[in-house]
């Protein structure tokens, strides 16, 4: 096919979605966004999708905020003391653990800032268990 029939294509698809008995908000933003794209807008704009300046919408961007998590979650469980189900580490050394021990964390140092700064995401998500 080529571009101005598969444009066609899409002006179509947005009159159906348009045309419903009962339109959604959900197929309403959808015929809009197919008309803006068979218009030659941005599809990525047009769905919303598109990321902003300094945001990430891949899998690494995903898999590091997941690691990141596990840290936090790790190290305020490790830094409890013993009689509150925790390791009773001090803070250092619960991060040099933990950067031993978890796949592609950034550096210590990187690490302590991340915890300085975002003490929200100090959430618990799994708990310890002693050896």
């Amino acid at each position: 096919m080529n571009v101005r029939k598969d444009q066609a294509r899409l002006r179509k698809l947005a009159r159906m979605l348009a045309d419903l008995p009962n339109p959604t908000e959900d197929t309403e933003f959808l015929s809009s966004a197919l008309s803006e794209i068979a218009s030659g807008g941005d599809a990525n704009a047009a769905l919303g999708v598109k990321a902003k300046r300094g945001e990430r919408k891949g899998e690494h961007d995903r898999l590091s905020k997941m690691r990141l998590q596990h840290f936090m979650s790790w190290v305020t469980l490790a830094i409890k003391p013993i009689e509150d189900e925790g390791q009773g580490y001090t803070l250092k050394k619960a991060i040099e653990i933990a950067k031993k021990n978890f796949k592609d964390l950034p550096a210590e140092s990187s690490l302590h800032r991340y915890w300085t700064r975002f003490s929200g995401k100090r959430k618990i998500v799994f708990q310890l268990e002693s050896d």
